[in-house]
């Protein structure tokens, strides 16, 4: 018989006061450093505090990631541009998202096994290309594809939607859609997000604490 596993999952990305999520608008570098902080630190055990000094001049101390900028920084996971800047509210390329998801993948250091030995080679990731190993790394560990014409697109700006996928897909959470349908009434939800979006479960499986129980496949409890 199938042994099962039991793992509790935590938010990592919230909405927006006015009630939607945003699935196609563009992730921000602050963003990003909190969904990864917030996985970080829901492992580790670690409290984060909202309000951190930092040694970006453009992280000021009071603003909403400042903590996660720092806490991330301590473990090497982000760093700053050329100019020493974070740069917070610029967007995330998709090529920066992969690089951060690497480093972050080898602090937390526990993914899906399953797919650890797949890999795909994008046609247009020559080993110049400042990106060319995280790229390599990540698609081994199937964590992103992709275009259909071959192209990975590495200085594309990358949607908050595409960001949930590739983090459940790096940490095997999937959604479990039957709980979600019993259970709507009393889980977040987004004005602009409905079952027929692409990237509904994966938002959901990303934006509601629940109990997953792994045996065939991952399965919700309260």
């Amino acid at each position: 018989p199938e042994i099962e596993v039991m793992e509790t999952h935590s938010v990592y990305i919230y909405g927006y006061p006015d009630g939607t999520f945003g699935p196609e608008r563009n992730m921000t570098r602050s963003e990003a450093a909190a969904i990864f902080a917030r996985l970080l630190a829901a492992k580790t055990g670690a409290t984060i505090l909202p309000v951190e000094y930092t040694k970006f001049e453009d992280v000021g101390g009071k603003s909403w990631y400042s903590g996660y900028v720092r806490y991330l920084n301590s473990y090497g996971v982000v760093y700053g541009g050329k100019d020493g800047l974070f740069h917070p509210n610029q967007a995330i390329t998709r090529s920066e998202f992969v690089a951060m998801a690497v480093r972050f993948f080898e602090v937390y250091g526990d993914g899906n096994a399953e797919i650890m030995e797949e890999y795909a080679e994008f046609n247009d990731v020559s080993s110049g290309y400042w990106a060319a190993a995280y790229i390599s790394d990540a698609a081994m560990h199937g964590w992103i594809k992709g275009y259909g014409d071959g192209s990975f697109r590495g200085d594309s700006e990358i949607t908050r939607a595409e960001v949930v996928t590739i983090v459940n897909r790096l940490l095997d959470r999937t959604a479990d859609a039957d709980f979600i349908a019993a259970n709507l009434r009393s889980m977040n939800t987004f004005t602009d997000l409905s079952k027929r979006h692409w990237a509904y479960y994966d938002v959901m499986e990303a934006a509601n604490p629940h109990t997953a129980v792994y045996g065939d496949g991952e399965v919700w409890s309260r």
